[in-house]
């Protein structure tokens, strides 16, 4: 319960992680992705037979490359599990506020602590009194005077 609620007040204390927007383009970079092989000469967009570069951009070795994918999807993943804990947490904070709106709520005259009580005191005396008449009664005739 304890954890619930902590997990719920840091789920409305912090605003939704939005993914930032794409970078703008800068100049002169390079329009697509050119492969680079080992072994293989440049692209001629990227470099000119002059040797001078044609566009900027930047090699990432492939295992970094492979690395960055990977952890794009394991971002995504949280992201979507995120949205689904945030999206129960909201059901059941849906509910707690149910729960306090029904119980804040004006009771009834009858169903009122204050009105029970009173009809209680007022059915013992009532009680207390049909059993005391019947009791003298009975006493008062069953012993003939």
């Amino acid at each position: 319960m304890m954890t619930t609620l902590l997990f719920l007040g840091m789920a409305l204390a912090s605003d939704p992680i939005e993914r930032p927007e794409a970078p703008k383009s800068v100049d002169g970079e390079c329009l697509k992705v050119y492969p680079i092989s080992r072994g293989q000469p440049l692209p001629s967009p990227v470099f000119s037979p002059s040797g001078i570069a044609g566009c900027s951009a930047v090699a990432v070795p492939l295992s970094q490359f492979s690395d960055l994918l990977q952890t794009e999807e394991w971002g995504k993943a949280v992201a979507q599990q995120y949205k689904i804990e945030t999206s129960m947490l909201q059901m059941e904070v849906d509910w707690y506020k149910s729960k306090l709106d029904e119980e804040t709520q004006p009771k009834p005259w009858m169903e009122r602590p204050a009105t029970q009580r009173w009809f209680g005191r007022i059915e013992t005396v009532l009680i207390v009194g049909v059993v005391s008449i019947g009791l003298g009664a009975t006493y008062q005739y069953g012993a003939g005077l």
